[in-house]
C-alpha cells in the first residue's frame, strides 16, 4: 500500500500524512465519510432568502464591502463570500 501510495502521491508529506491518519480512523472502525461535528459557530445552511439579500445589497451598491453586508444582514463573512463566489459568480 505504501508503495502505491508514494506512486500515486508522490512525495507530498501532507497528502500521504493525510491517507495514514484516514486508514488510522477507518481501522478503529469509522464508517463515515463526513467530517464530525467542531467547535465553535454553528453551521447555518445558505437560503435563497440570504442569496437574494446579498444579491440585492451588491445591486444597490457595487462598492459595498463584506463587512458592511455581515452587519447589515448578520450573516458571517464566510457565508457571503460563499454565496458571493458560488451562488452569484462575483
Amino acid at each position: 500500500m505504501h508503495r502505491w501510495m508514494k506512486v500515486v502521491f508522490g512525495e507530498c508529506s501532507l497528502c500521504f500524512s493525510s491517507v495514514v491518519e484516514w486508514r488510522k480512523i477507518f481501522l478503529e472502525g469509522c464508517e463515515l465519510l463526513e467530517d464530525d461535528a467542531r467547535p465553535g459557530q454553528s453551521y447555518r445552511f445558505i437560503t435563497l432568502e440570504m442569496i437574494v439579500e446579498v444579491n440585492t445589497l451588491v445591486l444597490d451598491n457595487c462598492r459595498i464591502i463584506v463587512v458592511e453586508i455581515h452587519r447589515l444582514l448578520g450573516i458571517s463573512v464566510g457565508t457571503i463570500h460563499t454565496i458571493m463566489h458560488q451562488h452569484l459568480n462575483l
